[in-house]
């Protein structure tokens, strides 16, 4: 779903793009800056990744970072995909250089004036891809073991079917916050799977030997 998603933000010069539609706009960024503060105050725009990472991260009252979702290209986080009250700590921020498209809400709501086609496809893109992943990461979170939660983010993040190198999109300390474990015990996890033939990584590049999903 988010190819649909990409391809249509990515029709700016075409009949129905969110450009000339939904009254697009779209910004660029650093790695590591600051993309919105509270995403609790973004109510009236919804934001679609259209190059890059964009890391949703929540800071606890003791001070503990936990990345809630990573955003890839096609992926949305914003208004009508994030709640408006509770998380008044979370805030996006690029994980990498990228681009983001910022559409009004309402519009995203009520389409255009001409009706085009292709909203309602749109619209399902991007509340069904925002739910697979919310479900994918709460399905890496609820497995009993450090061991289980890295096999099952990487069957979620890499194609299990190809046996070449493949880059994760965030670092493996972002990784660690994502499925809320520490870095240390991680690494010996990843490690072992390295020493059992399973998958050779360097960094946050892994190369799978086996198919992990079938683990």
């Amino acid at each position: 779903m988010s190819e649909i998603i990409t391809r249509y933000v990515y029709s700016a010069d075409k009949e129905g793009s969110p450009a000339e539609c939904l009254g697009a706009h779209t910004h660029k960024y650093s790695k590591g800056e600051m993309i919105v503060v509270n995403l609790s105050n973004t109510l009236t725009e919804t934001a679609i990744v259209t190059e890059g990472t964009v890391l949703i991260v929540n800071i606890s009252s003791d001070g503990q970072k936990s990345i809630l979702d990573i955003c890839r290209k096609g992926d949305s986080f914003g208004c009508g995909v994030f709640p408006k009250i509770g998380l008044d700590a979370c805030c996006a921020i690029a994980g990498s250089a990228c681009s983001v498209a910022y559409l009004s809400y309402n519009k995203l709501l009520d389409g255009c004036d001409k009706k085009c086609s292709r909203h309602s496809i749109f619209i399902d893109s991007i509340i069904g891809g925002a739910a697979r992943r919310y479900a994918a990461h709460i399905d890496i979170l609820s497995r009993r073991t450090i061991r289980e939660k890295v096999i099952a983010a990487f069957c979620f993040f890499l194609d299990t079917k190809k046996c070449i190198q493949q880059k994760l999109p965030v670092s493996l300390s972002e990784l660690a916050d994502y499925i809320c474990c520490d870095r240390s015990a991680m690494m010996r996890e990843i490690k072992r799977l390295n020493d059992e033939g399973i998958l050779r990584s360097n960094g946050r590049r892994i190369t799978l030997d086996t198919d992990i999903s079938l683990l």
